[in-house]
């Protein structure tokens, strides 16, 4: 999902796709942006390959009251996944590997995780616990924009919501400022309980990165991710995604 002012991030995360194993043979992007207009956007980055892209608008998605920003773009996730017919790989805009991330393993999905740290954990986790009746196992939090899952997983956590994940959800509370769900932890969490032998995962690693001055006075020898935390690097001009791009090239190479 590409928003307003995420476009430059997007081309970070789109520049580091070959450390993703096994390799990505499609990207599925959805946006209010023409396909024309982010084609000429990403004809200036040239880690690009515009021929694995699939564009889509975010107005073709049956997401009947999911007004909110914050729900809709998870509802659209959610839509996708039942749309398509492999296994999948989810990125938000703001996020890339800067070493190779073999995120299936003996066909199992290779989660990301960070420590539980912050109130809004608590949150999504209580709407997991409506949802599917159950809570997280360890301090792990599966918000790190960045999951793999099995098709034949979300088949039986769509069985587990009743069926109509839509329903579902919006029968838990309305979608109001609280931004309550996470789809990621909803992901997560059913499968840590319900499948718990059949996935792994790894912590990220990386230090504080919150300004593009930072960039290069930073320790990155230990770090595997890049992420985004916060303005101005969420929603970054398009010269400071040249510098970071071509920064984080040249020292990984």
């Amino acid at each position: 999902m590409i928003g307003p002012g995420r476009v430059n991030d997007a081309c970070c995360a789109l520049s580091f796709d070959e450390n993703l194993s096994p390799a990505i043979d499609q990207t599925v992007i959805v946006s209010p942006f023409s396909k024309e207009s982010l084609l000429e956007k990403f004809s200036k980055f040239t880690s690009i390959d515009p021929s694995k892209i699939v564009f889509k608008r975010d107005s073709e998605f049956n997401l009947v009251d999911w007004n909110d920003n914050w729900y809709k773009q998870q509802g659209i996730k959610f839509s996708l996944l039942d749309s398509l017919d492999s296994d999948f790989v989810i990125q938000d805009a703001d996020v890339f590997y800067l070493k190779p991330w073999e995120f299936m393993r003996n066909g199992h999905p290779v989660f990301r995780t960070e420590d539980v740290w912050n109130d809004y954990h608590a949150v999504y986790e209580d709407a997991v616990h409506k949802l599917i009746g159950v809570r997280r196992l360890s301090n792990e939090s599966y918000v790190t924009e960045f999951m793999p899952y099995l098709k034949q997983d979300w088949l039986k956590l769509k069985q587990q919501l009743g069926g109509d994940w839509q329903t579902a959800i919006k029968g838990v509370k309305e979608f109001d400022d609280t931004k309550w769900l996470s789809e990621y932890e909803l992901l997560g969490i059913y499968k840590s309980v319900f499948d718990n032998d059949n996935y792994h995962y790894i912590k990220d690693q990386m230090p504080i990165f919150h300004h593009i001055e930072q960039l290069e006075t930073l320790d990155w020898s230990n770090a595997n991710v890049v992420k985004f935390k916060a303005r101005p690097l969420k929603g970054m001009n398009e010269e400071h995604a040249h510098r970071i791009i071509d920064y984080f090239k040249r020292i990984t190479t």
